[in-house]
This record gives C-alpha cells, sequence and structure tokens, in this order.
C-alpha cells in the first residue's frame, strides 16, 4: 500500500493486526500498533487494543496483554477483556482470569460464558470450593446459562435442537 502511495487506515491496522495474532508474529504486531499513531497518524481505538491483547495472549504473554490493558487511554470494553480471559484459559493464569470475570461480569451482568470457563479453569485445576463459591455468585446474580442450540435442514424443512432436548423443532 504504502508502495503505491496509499496510506494505511484504521481497518487496514485491524486486518494487520490480527494477521500478526493468528501467525504468532508478535514483534511485527507491535511494531504496527506503535508505528499507527506516529508513523501513519491513525490513533489506536478499541479494536486495536484488543487485537494486541489477543496477539500478546495467544504468545503467551498474558500478563504484558493485562499492563496494556491497564494502560489503555479508552475504557476496555467486553471484547478486550474477553480477549484476555481467552488467553488466560488457554494458558492457564487463574489470577488474571478472576480480574477479566469481574470486569466482564460489571460490563455483561447477565452473560453467563465467564463463568462458566472460570468454573472449568477452576475444575481443571482441582479447585473444587471455588468451583462452589462461584457457582453460588452465579445463583446470587441471577445470571442464567442459555442451552447451545443448533440447526439442520432435512428434506427442505429446518429443524432446531436445543440442550437437552430430545426431539427438534421447526424454526
Amino acid at each position: 500500500m504504502c508502495f503505491l502511495g496509499v496510506s494505511p487506515d484504521d481497518v487496514t491496522f485491524v486486518g494487520v493486526l490480527t494477521t500478526c495474532s493468528y501467525n504468532g508474529m508478535v514483534d511485527q504486531g507491535i511494531e504496527f500498533f506503535e508505528s499507527m499513531k506516529y508513523k501513519y497518524q491513525v490513533e489506536p481505538g478499541i479494536e486495536h487494543y484488543a487485537c494486541m491483547v489477543d496477539l500478546l495472549g495467544r504468545a503467551d504473554k498474558v500478563n504484558k496483554a493485562m499492563k496494556l490493558i491497564e494502560k489503555m487511554p479508552i475504557e476496555p470494553d467486553a471484547i478486550v477483556w474477553g480477549s484476555l480471559l481467552g488467553a488466560c484459559r488457554t494458558h492457564m493464569k487463574l489470577d488474571l482470569a478472576e480480574v477479566a470475570v469481574e470486569k466482564l461480569a460489571q460490563l455483561e451482568p447477565k452473560n453467563a460464558g465467564p463463568y462458566v470457563l472460570l468454573s472449568h479453569m477452576y475444575a481443571t485445576k482441582g479447585r473444587w470450593s471455588d468451583v462452589k463459591v462461584l457457582r453460588g455468585k452465579i445463583k446470587a446474580r441471577s445470571v442464567i446459562k442459555l442451552p447451545g442450540c443448533s440447526w439442520i435442514e432435512v428434506e427442505k424443512k429446518v429443524h432446531m435442537f436445543t440442550g437437552g432436548d430430545n426431539k427438534g423443532h421447526l424454526e
């Protein structure tokens, strides 16, 4: 792009940072992120920070991702905290997972997903008392885990199945 005289914009950088993240190109991703503002006059937005948290998290640099979140000039959203939580799950960083779940609970109080993920992490580590405490929090906050669902088309009819269902019904 630069060779053709076209300057990258904020959308371009989301693509570049995502590519770096998925390909383990941590140093290059950091370099691109840092060049956004100073070289290309593109102010990093929440989506760029989310990409960087994902990039660092995938590379097992979860503590560095947390430091980035703490230094963000804008308030982290659920996507940023969700990226951190996903990295914590992958690398079993329970201390930071707990922080991410609390932040997500503030942003999305009825979303059961973060609680379920943290509960599974506790169970994996054999921390059954923590599982019990967390389930108590879920119940006290009236958080409901919606069942998973899927659809299938059979003979030009769409059938929906939900977790716990023993038969599908037309959607």
